[in-house]
């Protein structure tokens, strides 16, 4: 009996070094996060996607695939330090992918025509934004732009507006206002006399 009490113990703290090593192990083997090989790794899906045949709705499974390849890369940038490198290594060689930032630094956005007009998803706009210690993704939706500068407005209230400027062919410019808010993107709407200073602004 008393055999019995003293080895359930011992085959307990086993199972449990066991189990500590093979998490060190992952951990140790877990390739740490290129901000250029993310960026290059995106145009190359890009590009792919700019080849595929779409006319009468062909290759959607492939384009889809493509699309969903591409957001997984986007919503897996969690860090700070991930967007802060990021940036620097976005600004540091032109690319296919287009990535507007603040120039605070605390919100970007990745934008790319996606081929599904089929499914009536023209453009994708991923958000990445600062809060509470981490990075948040955060899919936009709406009016399809292709957002190529961000621009702020600091409100009374002490909150920023990041102020989304992008385009769409045979369209006029389009200005997006939001707020980062208890960790959430949310739109913010703006006066019309304030509109027309952004757009003195971005201009």
């Amino acid at each position: 009996m008393r055999l019995n009490i003293m080895v359930t113990p011992l085959i307990c703290l086993m199972l449990l070094l066991s189990l500590y090593g093979c998490n060190s192990s992952t951990r140790s083997n877990k390739n740490p996060f290129n901000a250029h090989a993310t960026l290059e790794q995106m145009d190359k899906l890009l590009a792919e996607l700019q080849d595929i045949d779409t006319i009468d709705c062909k290759n959607l499974d492939e384009i889809v695939t493509i699309n969903e390849d591409m957001r997984g890369i986007v919503e897996n940038i969690r860090t700070i330090d991930e967007f802060d490198r990021l940036v620097e290594a976005y600004q540091a060689k032109e690319h296919q992918i287009t990535f507007s930032f603040s120039e605070d630094k605390q919100m970007g956005v990745f934008s790319w025509y996606t081929k599904m007009d089929c499914l009536g998803h023209v453009i994708k706009n991923i958000a990445l934004f600062k809060s509470k210690d981490k990075v948040t993704a955060s899919s936009l939706y709406g009016k399809s732009l292709i957002f190529n500068s961000i621009g702020s407005v600091q409100k009374d209230n002490g909150n920023v507006v990041y102020l989304l400027n992008g385009d769409r062919v045979s369209e006029e410019p389009t200005i997006l206002g939001y707020t980062i808010t208890n960790g959430y993107l949310v739109e913010s709407t703006m006066p019309v006399a304030e509109k027309t200073y952004v757009n003195n602004l971005l201009n």
